[in-house]
């Protein structure tokens, strides 16, 4: 990502691995393990930017409105599960 400051690029293609593992691993049963992914991914980002609080609230508020609109099975939580674990 060019034009950025120093960690910002690196943090920035960390963040979006997170979104897309988390994404992914909502997707079916079989696809469960990527939360664990993006857990390290998530991890990743924490080395290298400040900001990291960010996207840890907003898979939260992902699997809260998951939850409100009873969209909530056993695939939310594992991944959800793998996600704050690791």
């Amino acid at each position: 990502v060019g034009g950025g400051y120093d960690n910002e690029s690196i943090a920035n293609t960390a963040m979006c691995l997170t979104f897309y593992f988390w994404v992914r691993s909502l997707r079916n049963e079989q696809s469960a393990w990527l939360g664990a992914l993006a857990g390290l991914a998530y991890f990743y980002m924490v080395a290298t930017w400040g900001g990291y609080i960010f996207v840890l609230n907003l898979v939260g508020v992902h699997a809260a409105v998951l939850v409100a609109m009873g969209r909530f099975s056993p695939k939310v939580h594992l991944s959800y599960s793998l996600f704050y674990v690791i």
